[in-house]
């Protein structure tokens, strides 16, 4: 191909390449009560007042628009918790949708927030690629249970 002919060719080629447009998915508002439930809570005390916790748990989502089905989370994650009373905790949950679809999350709480955070990652079906987040509380009832609120937004690609 000879230079002019590249002149000619590379212009059109973009021409046409930059006509894809990007279309995001639809933006779903999300809220939902938490019902929680610990399945373990392994503590190590590597030296004195310094303990790491290993943690899995399962949770239902209870959503606030009725017309929703409930769903079911597994989580798993980290907790530090530092001899001058700071702590910090993070991992990820795995939302269990009716119908086999999956929503991937990562979490972060710790005395060094205000809040505590999630950040949506993905998932399988209609959630891959999905993004978005939000905040949460999370109160223990007792040493085994805890129930909470979470509000936030997912983005489909």
């Amino acid at each position: 191909m000879n230079v002019q002919k590249l002149v000619v060719a590379l212009p059109v080629a973009l021409l046409f390449a930059g006509t894809g447009q990007v279309q995001a998915g639809p933006t779903i508002e999300e809220a939902f009560a938490l019902a929680c439930v610990t399945d373990k809570w392994d503590v190590k005390e590597p030296e004195k007042g310094h303990k790491l916790v290993d943690y899995a748990g399962r949770c239902i989502d209870v959503p606030d628009d009725k017309s929703e089905a409930l769903t079911s989370e597994d989580c798993v994650g980290k907790y530090e918790y530092m001899p001058d009373g700071s702590w910090k905790g993070s991992g990820t949950c795995t939302r269990n949708l009716k119908g086999g679809d999956h929503i991937t999350d990562t979490w972060e709480e710790g005395s060094h927030l205000k809040v505590n955070v999630y950040k949506t990652t993905g998932g399988t079906g209609k959630y891959q690629g999905a993004t978005g987040g939000g905040t949460y509380t999370m109160d223990s009832i007792t040493d085994t249970l805890g129930g909470g609120r979470l509000k936030g937004k997912i983005s489909l690609p």
